[in-house]
């Protein structure tokens, strides 16, 4: 009968059954106290506690009490979600459109002997401020070289800009006769180096955030004036600074 006793080769189950058993009995006490936690229910935690208290022989200390706010109806319910979007937006909106009049008027005053002798215009539509500078003022013909009769004016625009908010963005247009030479083989290069020529004047002699300006051509694709007459071809022909307040804060 010791013989029998000690060899171990009875039915049960291994050594490492219990082992397991117990080990995954931890796990499943581990994760139902990680539930109570993120569920912040006082009344379950203290149940669970005791429970494993009882179990383990361990002392488990609650949390302090923690105030519920009072539950209603989805639509009564404190949350961002619930609050009228268009109110948000109109808003956000109503400060954008007020730090652009802000800007506006000082690029117009800025620009006041320019504006009022017809050489440039200055619009304000929303959040945007809108310069436009012709071209037979800024670059010669079929050209992205800026003229000596622009750096004056973007001299004064660029102090007024530097401490100003929003985003600069510079567009260059054309009208809508092709243009095929050495160095432009199409209105969208031409246009573009015209955008980009005025950024580097703007990095040159100013102290405007890069990050703030951007540059783009347009070629012919946004006239301001059907391209019927040579008069028309003319306003269509220009470069634009626009700048854009942000929408969302």
């Amino acid at each position: 009968m010791s013989g029998d006793a000690g060899g171990g080769g009875g039915g049960g189950a291994p050594m490492w059954m219990v082992t397991f058993a117990d080990l995954m009995a931890l796990m499943m006490t581990f994760f139902v106290l990680l539930y109570s936690f993120s569920s912040l229910d006082e009344t379950k935690y203290r149940m669970i506690a005791q429970s494993m208290a009882s179990g383990f022989g361990a002392v488990l200390v609650a949390p302090k009490s923690v105030p519920t706010p009072a539950m209603g109806p989805p639509s009564l319910m404190p949350s961002p979600m619930n609050q009228p979007m268009g109110r948000a937006v109109q808003s956000s909106g109503s400060k954008a459109n007020a730090a652009n009049t802000e800007v506006a008027q000082q690029v117009k005053e800025s620009l006041q002997s320019e504006i009022a002798d017809g050489i440039i215009s200055v619009d304000t539509t929303g959040n945007t401020v809108t310069i436009r500078f012709p071209e037979e003022i800024a670059f010669p013909p079929g050209s992205d070289q800026i003229t000596d009769a622009i750096i004056p004016i973007i001299e004064r625009l660029t102090k007024t800009l530097e401490e100003s908010p929003g985003t600069i963005m510079i567009s260059g247009h054309t009208d809508d006769r092709p243009i095929n030479s050495a160095r432009y083989q199409s209105n969208w290069k031409l246009s573009t180096d015209r955008a980009v020529s005025v950024i580097q004047l703007f990095e040159t002699i100013g102290k405007i955030e890069p990050a703030r300006l951007t540059a783009v051509g347009y070629a012919d694709t946004r006239p301001v004036a059907p391209n019927d007459t040579a008069e028309n071809r003319a306003k269509n022909r220009r470069v634009e600074i626009a700048i854009v307040q942000q929408q969302f804060e």
